[in-house]
């Protein structure tokens, strides 16, 4: 009986993962309601607020953690 569980599992998981495909495949009508050439100026509003640099596009490099390694000894790495 356990041999057949085993092989069952996998039997009913593939069908569960099949009619799955088939509900989230359906047609649902349309989704959008307005028209492609206003997704288009959206995405293209898009990359160029993404392609903007922002406030700190370059970092300040943090200068003092160097010297803070260094000033603390860390127990088991010799005197």
């Amino acid at each position: 009986m356990k041999v057949l569980a085993w092989l069952a599992f996998p039997l009913v998981t593939t069908v569960l993962a099949m009619c799955w495909a088939v509900w989230r495949g359906r047609s649902r009508g349309p989704r959008r309601s307005g028209g492609a050439f206003a997704s288009v100026e959206d995405f293209r509003r898009f990359n160029e607020a993404v392609a903007a640099p922002g406030p700190l596009a370059t970092p300040v490099p943090r200068a003092g953690l160097r010297g803070l390694i260094h000033k603390f000894k860390i127990a088991g790495q010799g005197s």
